[in-house]
């Protein structure tokens, strides 16, 4: 803060300190008087405003999406939140209330989106909002007073075992095979998309007659340890050593979109994604019989309550095929 103070006799700054009414109380000294006579200057703390760059929402999205630090598929999130923000409507960083962010949230969800993908873009916004508060140029109470989307935690699709070996079996374009590897991938390790695309050849280790992974789990900031399956080391052999990386980089939308079109020229009717492919990896595994505290450890998961939703998946699924059976009177008396 710069005060500037203009007097026609020479002065000594004796004390500054500010009042109770939030004044800025300045005592000034000078050695020209004789009486000694001490002088105030006061002044409003919130007249004096520093000068700062103006900047949006939008503009300072795609700033923080150009960061070092941020990978390649979360910047296509952080640019697809900036795109939804220009149709909703831009805003100042000083301009933004807790009402422009609440209908911001409305927008999402008058637009289609669903309860997760909303909060998803809501949380590349909150996160760069927290950035400009670190640089004073956002008042994180304006965000704190905003009601967050819930995340929808009932809703987790996967594939059963038999429409994961029908998935397999699609004829696909050249040019998608790396697609469909990866997701067969993620059925196979439950391995999210993100750490598929980071995934080096170098985190393939050999484990006596099996492969393993070593990898970064961007999610949780960890290194984890994954032993493969047969089926999971077929894949990786099936690409071959080309590069530095397992797999191709591809933008999440673009996998997504392929993905859920080749479940359904397959006949499978679910709302399939990419990320439904480690939630199948989680399911075939308890419905193998694998102890629910190993499923934990291989899904990387730090609390096991996470994994138990997946174990209450599975038993609805138990109850529903168990309900199938016939009736004993349609077997006729014996």
């Amino acid at each position: 803060m710069k005060v500037r103070i203009e007097t026609d006799f020479v002065f000594k700054v004796s004390s500054i300190q500010y009042t109770d009414s939030g004044e800025l109380c300045i005592r000034l000294a000078s050695p020209d008087k004789s009486d000694n006579t001490t002088y105030r200057y006061n002044a409003n703390i919130d007249d004096i405003v520093e000068e700062r760059q103006s900047v949006s929402l939008h503009e300072y999205l795609l700033k923080f999406a150009e960061r070092p630090d941020i990978k390649p598929g979360t910047r296509s999130s952080y640019e697809l939140a900036a795109r939804h923000v220009v149709k909703y409507g831009d805003c100042m960083l000083d301009k933004i209330t807790t009402e422009y962010l609440q209908n911001f949230i409305e927008f999402l969800r008058q637009n289609g989106l669903k309860s997760n993908t909303v909060r998803l873009n809501f949380q590349k916004v909150a996160c760069v909002l927290n950035d400009a508060y670190t640089h004073e140029l956002f008042d994180i109470r304006i965000l704190k007073r905003v009601k967050y989307p819930k995340r929808d935690r009932d809703k987790r699709t996967f594939l059963t075992e038999s429409e994961v070996k029908r998935f397999a079996n699609i004829a696909v374009p050249e040019n998608q095979n790396n697609v469909k590897q990866m997701f067969l991938f993620s059925c196979l390790t439950g391995i999210r998309f993100g750490d598929l695309q980071n995934l080096r050849w170098k985190d393939v280790k050999n484990s006596g007659r099996h492969l393993r992974l070593e990898f970064h789990q961007g999610k949780t900031d960890t290194y984890e340890t994954l032993p493969l399956c047969d089926a999971a080391e077929k894949i990786l052999r099936s690409i071959g050593r080309k590069g530095k990386s397992v797999f191709k980089n591809v933008s999440n939308p673009w996998a997504n979109n392929l993905v859920r079109r080749w479940c359904k020229n397959t006949g499978i009717k679910k709302p399939v994604n990419f990320h439904s492919g480690r939630h199948t990896f989680c399911v075939l595994l308890l419905t193998k019989g694998v102890p629910i505290y190993t499923v934990q450890r291989l899904m990387c998961h730090s609390d096991i309550g996470t994994t138990k939703i997946y174990a209450d998946i599975v038993g609805r699924t138990k109850s529903k095929a168990v309900s199938k059976l016939p009736d004993i009177n349609s077997f006729g008396a014996a």
